[in-house]
């Protein structure tokens, strides 16, 4: 009698034991928590050109605002004559082109109007991996961000008059990374 009691305590101790070690290897479910920080945008303002020019900065929406990635079929929500927006790079080349459209049609369908005016932006940077955990994986930040305007012929067909670059790294969506004046 008293070995049965000690054969069924060892089998409740080794399942037991057993339920432990299972429970220990089960990890939670791994969700990434909304205030980590991952793959910024870029923060892009919009100012008057020709304020610029007399010393002073004045946020000046852009009309009937639209943009476009080049040679990809990416769409973004953009607000009603925006006075900034902020838009994401690419994270596997070094290299990202946007087409910046002034007075755009906003009827997918139908062809450009002769008011439309587009000038394409492309973004050059480092990109810089940086491992998170399992759940997040990596964030990129961008570092020696340059972006430069793709000349037109005439050169008054740029509606886009200057861009500075305020923030050559990338880190959060906080500051102005990059200035347009129009």
């Amino acid at each position: 009698m008293f070995g049965k009691k000690i054969k069924s305590l060892s089998t409740a101790g080794i399942f037991l034991l057993l339920i432990a070690l299972i429970n220990l290897s089960c990890q939670r479910d791994d969700i990434c928590p909304e205030s980590t920080l991952i793959t910024p945008l870029v923060k892009i303002s919009f100012y008057d050109f020709d304020a610029n020019s007399e010393g002073d900065t004045l946020a000046k929406p852009v009309a009937n605002f639209s943009i476009r990635a080049v040679g990809d079929t990416l769409n973004f929500e953009i607000p009603t004559n925006p006075s900034e927006i902020s838009i994401p790079l690419k994270t596997d080349v070094d290299l990202t082109s946007y087409e910046f459209i002034l007075n755009a049609n906003d009827d997918e369908e139908e062809e450009p109007t002769s008011a439309e005016n587009s000038d394409i932006i492309n973004f050059t940077y480092t990109r810089n991996q940086e491992y998170i955990n399992s759940a997040c994986s990596f964030k990129v930040t961008y570092i020696n961000l340059e972006a430069k305007l793709v000349a037109e012929t005439p050169s008054s067909n740029n509606w886009i008059k200057d861009i500075i670059v305020d923030q050559s790294t990338v880190e959060d969506e906080t500051t102005t990374h990059i200035s347009i004046f129009h």
